[in-house]
C-alpha cells in the first residue's frame, strides 16, 4: 500500500496527521519536605504515601527530640497528598553499619618459626585464632589468656561504621583494604540493629554422589566424566541418579569459578521480635557471571537491580578460593553500630532541600514541617519561586502572639509563593503518650489536596482556597487544646504581618482561619489561590509550549494560542476564573490572549487573567425599615 502520492496511477493511503496533542490535566497534589528520622534513605529524594511513610521512615521523633515535629507534619500531608516527596536529613557525624569479610588463609596448626599474614587462620590448643599483625612466630603461640599478634577467630564477618551526611556510600566507590574481601551497608539508613547478614549455601565439595544423601544447593559432586552443582536441595535417590549427559533436575554441569555462587540473605524482626527472611539472593564474584537466564549474576549488580536497602562492593583481583575460604567462615552477623549522630545544621538542611530544585522532582506543595531556620526557610522559599510552586512554614507555636508577629517581621521574608502559619495547640499525640505541640504546615499542604480534589473534568480544584471548616479543619489531630487561652489574637495585626492563624473549632478541634501569602503589597497576590491558580497556568503553559518548539511561525502562532487558549478555557470551566469586576475597563471576557513574535526565533505569549474571589470577609448589614 502507498503512503505517499506520486505522478503514477494509483491509490494511497496517507500516515496519519496527528493534531490531538493536549496539555495534561495539570498538577497533582504532590507534597515536598525535608526531614529528621529515625530511620530511612538518607539524602535522597523518596516517595511516600499515607500507607508507606511510617514503614519507611519509622515513627515521629519523640516529642522531646530536637526537630520531632517533621514526621508528623508528614503524616497529616500524606492523608489527603497524591504522594510526598520527601529527604532525610543527617548530620555529617552520623553513623552508618557495615558488616565487612575479612580475608581469611587458614595454614592448620601453629608453628613455631612459620612467618605469618594479617589474616591467616590457626589452631592453637584446641582454639581457632586469626593473626592481626604480621610476625614471625616465636616460641610461645597463642592461647586463650591473649596473645598481641593474634585474636580469638569466630567468625570472618566484622561489624564497621562509615560517617557522612549522604549515607553509606551512595555511589562511592570504595577501595577495600587488604584484610578484607567484600562489604556489605544498608543504603536505606537504617540504624536499627534488628537485622542481620548471613552467607550461606557456598559451595560445598561432597564427593562422589551417592544415594540416600542430603544435599544442599551448591553442593558439588563427582560423577563419571565430570563434576555436578546442585541446584535444588534434595534427598538423592538411586531412581535420579545423575550423570554428566543427564543430571536430572536438581543438577547441572558444574563449570568451576564459572559456577562459583553463594546465598546472602538478610533477616529482620517483627515488631513481636521473631526473625524472619528480608531478602535473599543467590550471586557470584565475577563482574562477568551469568545466571542460566542470561541474567547478571555478580553480587554488586543484583543488589543495585533488585534492593532497595543493600549495596555490597567486592574487593578487586581475588580468586575464588580465596573468598570461598573467606565467606564459608562466615556467621549471621548483626548489623550494628549506626547513629544518627547530631542535630543537621543549616548548611545540611539546605542541601537536602536543593534537591527539589531538580525538576525531574514533583513539588507542587512545599511544607516546611517545623524547621524555623531562617536560612533555610529563605532558600525554600527561593525554590517555590524558581519551582512556581507554594510552600508553606511554621512560626514557632510555643510563642504568644506578639512574639510571633515580631519572629516573622524580624525575618525579612517576603513572597507571594509562601505563607506562613500560627498553631498555638497542644494535641493528642496518637504515637506517644500525652499531649505534643507542632505547627500546621503539613496540614496546610493537606488543605490544599483536598480542595484539588474536587475535580471539574481532568482540571483540579487549585482556586480553592486551603482554609475554613470545609477543607482547613485539622481532621488528623485530636484533643486539640490552646497553649495560651487568654492571649488574644489581634486578627488586623495578624494580616498586616501576613500570618495565617488556627483557631480553635468544634469538638476539641481547630481550623485553618486565613489564606494569605507572605507579599505585602495590597494586590491579589497576597491571596494563596491567586498564586496556585497561576503557578497552575504556568505549569500548563510550559507543557504546551513544549509542543512548539522549534516549529515555524504559521503552526508556532496558531498553536501557542490554542494551547494556551484550552488551558484558560478548562479553568473557566471549573469556577477558577470569572467575568472581570470592572467590565468598562477590563471588558467582560475571563481572559486575553496575545501571540506576539518579537524576533526572528523569540515568542511572547501574554495572558490577562480574572481570578476567582473567595469569600474571606463576609459582612452584613442590618437596616431598619418603617
Amino acid at each position: 500500500m502507498k503512503s505517499i502520492i506520486t505522478n503514477a496511477a494509483g491509490i494511497a493511503v496517507l500516515q496519519l496527521k496527528d493534531n490531538t496533542y493536549k496539555t495534561g490535566g495539570g498538577p497533582v497534589s504532590v507534597g515536598a519536605t525535608a526531614i529528621a528520622a529515625g530511620k530511612g534513605p538518607v539524602g535522597v529524594v523518596t516517595q511516600v504515601t499515607a500507607n508507606t511513610w511510617e514503614e519507611i521512615f519509622g515513627k515521629p521523633l519523640p516529642k522531646r527530640s530536637t526537630n520531632m515535629e517533621g514526621l508528623r507534619h508528614l503524616a497529616e500531608a500524606a492523608e489527603d497528598c497524591n504522594y510526598v516527596n520527601v529527604v532525610r536529613v543527617v548530620h555529617e557525624d552520623a553513623k552508618f553499619p557495615s558488616l565487612l569479610v575479612k580475608l581469611i588463609d587458614y595454614k592448620g596448626a601453629w608453628v613455631t618459626g612459620s612467618t605469618y599474614l594479617l589474616g591467616d587462620v590457626v589452631d592453637s590448643d584446641d582454639i581457632q585464632f586469626i593473626c592481626t599483625t604480621g610476625h614471625t612466630a616465636g616460641e610461645t603461640g597463642p592461647t586463650e589468656e591473649g596473645h598481641e599478634n593474634w585474636e580469638i577467630f569466630t567468625s570472618s564477618v566484622e561489624v564497621g561504621q562509615t560517617s557522612g551526611a549522604n549515607g553509606h556510600p551512595y555511589g562511592t566507590v570504595l577501595t577495600l583494604d587488604a584484610s578484607h574481601v567484600m562489604e556489605v551497608w544498608p543504603i536505606d539508613g537504617d540504624p536499627s540493629t534488628n537485622r542481620s547478614f548471613e552467607i550461606a549455601n557456598v559451595v560445598t565439595d561432597k564427593g562422589d554422589w551417592t544415594t540416600a544423601t542430603d544435599y544442599k544447593v551448591n553442593d558439588v559432586v563427582s560423577v563419571i566424566g565430570g563434576d555436578l552443582i546442585c541446584i535444588n536441595a534434595h534427598t538423592a535417590s538411586a531412581e535420579n541418579t545423575p550423570t554428566l549427559a543427564v543430571p536430572t533436575t536438581n543438577w547441572k554441569r558444574y563449570r568451576g569459578e564459572y559456577d562459583s555462587r553463594f546465598t546472602i540473605n538478610f533477616y529482620d524482626k517483627d515488631e513481636s521480635g521473631d526473625e524472619y527472611l528480608l531478602e535473599t539472593y543467590l550471586v557470584g564474584i565475577d563482574p562477568d557471571d551469568k545466571d542460566d537466564l542470561g541474567r547478571p549474576a555478580f553480587i554488586e549488580t543484583v543488589l543495585e537491580q533488585n534492593s532497595d536497602r543493600f549495596r555490597c562492593n567486592m574487593a578487586d583481583d581475588l580468586t575464588w578460593a580465596a573468598i570461598l575460604e573467606s565467606i564459608g567462615t562466615a556467621t549471621k552477623t548483626t548489623f550494628a553500630g549506626g547513629d544518627n549522630g547530631t542535630e543537621p545544621d543549616a548548611e545540611e538542611w539546605i542541601d537536602a532541600w536543593d534537591l527539589f530544585r531538580n525538576e525531574t522532582f514533583s513539588c507542587d506543595l512545599m511544607f516546611a514541617a517545623g524547621n524555623y531556620d531562617e536560612e533555610v526557610l529563605a532558600n525554600c522559599i527561593d525554590i517555590a519561586e524558581e519551582r512556581h510552586c507554594s510552600f508553606f512554614f511554621d512560626i514557632n507555636p510555643n510563642l504568644q502572639s506578639d512574639a510571633a508577629i515580631d519572629w516573622i517581621r524580624g525575618t525579612g521574608l517576603e513572597n507571594r509563593q509562601a505563607a506562613v502559619y500560627y498553631c498555638p495547640f497542644s494535641a493528642n499525640d496518637r504515637w506517644y503518650d500525652g499531649k505534643t505541640v507542632w505547627g500546621a504546615s503539613g496540614a496546610v499542604a493537606a488543605a490544599c489536596a483536598k480542595g484539588d480534589a474536587i475535580m471539574t473534568g481532568a482540571i483540579p480544584g487549585i482556586h480553592y482556597a486551603p482554609a475554613g471548616p470545609n477543607r482547613g479543619r485539622m481532621d488528623y489531630r485530636t484533643g486539640m487544646k490552646p497553649l495560651y487561652p487568654n492571649d488574644w489574637i489581634n486578627r488586623d495585626d495578624f494580616y498586616d504581618a501576613r500570618i495565617n492563624p488556627i483557631i480553635a473549632g468544634d469538638n476539641g478541634g481547630a481550623v485553618i482561619d486565613d489564606c494569605l501569602s507572605i507579599h505585602y503589597k495590597q494586590n491579589y497576590s497576597r491571596f494563596i489561590w491567586i498564586n496556585r491558580i497561576a503557578n497552575y497556568i504556568d505549569h500548563r503553559f510550559v507543557e504546551a509550549a513544549s509542543y512548539m518548539k522549534f516549529e515555524p511561525d504559521g503552526l508556532t502562532r496558531t498553536g501557542l494560542m490554542r494551547l494556551t487558549k484550552e488551558i484558560l478555557d478548562q479553568l473557566v470551566v471549573s469556577g477558577a476564573l470569572v467575568k472581570p469586576r470592572d467590565p468598562e475597563i477590563d471588558g467582560t471576557e475571563p481572559y486575553k490572549i496575545t501571540v506576539e513574535q518579537t524576533e526572528i526565533d523569540l515568542w511572547l505569549v501574554t495572558w490577562d487573567f480574572c481570578p476567582t474571589g473567595a469569600a474571606r470577609r463576609i459582612a452584613g448589614q442590618p437596616r431598619l425599615i418603617k
